[in-house]
């Protein structure tokens, strides 16, 4: 599409917001980052002076295969649309129309005090910094760490609501459920709140699931038995309040092997993190990765058609060439890119080559598939996914 205006020439201020106007009804969704960074750009590099007839056209060529198409790189540093290196881990993706809203915390050394990101993106390709939406300030710095940074849209209030792993104030302590909310996604939140979601137990990883109007929040669990705490000693589901701001009652817990005996059940088959819930038809898929620290692991997951349960055993995650690591990774999160012919999973994968010193890069996306009634995830270097469709497609590798 080519956008033909009469005006020549104008301030920059003017042009500026004659530019964003007209992108917005050409079908581009401008972040405030964005905008502001157009309004910068007009005054430093005099973009007034060029006739605008000239530079909208070329701006606002083909908008919509320009947002929903792009390569989807992994092995590789990914970096957002301004240049710099991306850092998000730990996170969620929120889709917002046809934008998918990346939040996780900043993984990268030396990176203090502690910080929540968010990304935006419209095609999974090209990530756009929003902000950093939470940061050691204010009541945010009684936490010595905040991760794990999961995100809502709450349908009883409007407002968006980041559940997260609050640490006491000292750094690497056992945690508890920490709540902060917002009227924009991309808005400086709000501390809202924090509670043990049990008594007085704490939790290791932590993530949330959605579905509908209800919010839920999945945790490991710690035990204490007798004077003894046993850490990442168990899966559990607590459903959240209707604003989401606390947790109300536990649905489930399981996966548990207090004593540790591994002659009982492998470590590998309790001791789970970084778990996540995605539905597909009427089915519950509850993936995690091993306790393992920052290095790779494989994936299990286990099934069931209510959240309550009962729940599967646990099954290992196939992988296509074989792989015992799940490609270099450890699972963090699965979303669905719903189009109009298809819907494909996407599998989001950390690697903390950062502190391992194994592999390149920090992020791993992979479309996974269902085969033979089970879900398997298959290697692609590079994979582009067209999200008006929800169809992807590999990509030959240079």
């Amino acid at each position: 599409m080519v956008v033909v205006r009469s005006v020549q020439t104008c301030g920059a201020n003017e042009f500026a917001a004659v530019l964003c106007s007209e992108m917005r009804q050409s079908g581009f969704v401008l972040t405030r980052n964005t905008t502001d960074a157009l309004h910068g750009a007009a005054v430093r590099r005099g973009w007034f002076c060029i006739p605008i007839t000239l530079l909208l056209a070329g701006l606002l060529a083909s908008p919509a295969s320009r947002a929903t198409e792009g390569t989807v790189q992994n092995d590789t540093v990914w970096r957002d649309t301004a240049g710099n290196e991306m850092w998000c881990n730990g996170g969620q993706i929120l889709q917002e129309g046809d934008t998918f809203c990346w939040v996780g915390y900043d993984t990268g050394p030396g990176r203090w005090p502690w910080r929540i990101n968010l990304y935006s993106s419209r095609n999974l390709a090209d990530w756009t910094f929003e902000s950093t939406v939470i940061r050691m300030e204010g009541r945010f710095g009684n936490f010595g760490w905040a991760g794990r940074p999961g995100l809502l849209h709450c349908p009883a209030t409007g407002r968006y609501v980041i559940v997260f792993e609050a640490d006491s104030p000292r750094q690497w302590k056992r945690h508890r459920v920490g709540f902060a909310v917002c009227d924009r996604i991309n808005g400086e939140y709000e501390f809202a709140g924090v509670q043990y979601p049990e008594g007085t137990r704490s939790t290791g990883d932590q993530s949330v699931y959605q579905e509908a109007e209800k919010g839920y929040l999945l945790a490991t669990m710690d035990k204490d038995v007798g004077e003894r705490k046993y850490l990442n000693q168990s899966l559990a589901i607590f459903e959240l309040s209707r604003d989401f701001l606390r947790v109300e009652r536990k649905l489930f817990e399981g996966f548990d092997n207090v004593n540790g005996d591994v002659r009982v059940v492998p470590r590998d088959h309790s001791s789970r993190e970084a778990s996540h819930i995605i539905k597909v038809s009427a089915r519950y898929y509850w993936f995690s990765s091993g306790l393992v620290g920052w290095n790779s692991s494989a994936t299990m997951y286990a099934t069931a058609t209510n959240l309550a349960g009962p729940w599967s055993s646990l099954e290992l995650l196939r992988t296509d060439p074989p792989s015992r690591d799940s490609f270099n990774t450890q699972h963090d999160f699965i979303f669905p890119v719903a189009g109009a012919e298809a819907t494909t999973w996407v599998y989001a994968g950390d690697r903390y080559s950062q502190w391992t010193k194994v592999g390149t890069g920090r992020n791993v996306f992979l479309p996974l598939a269902w085969e033979n009634d089970g879900p398997l995830l298959r290697w692609h270097n590079n994979w582009r996914i067209d999200v008006t469709t929800g169809r992807f497609s590999a990509v030959a590798t240079p």
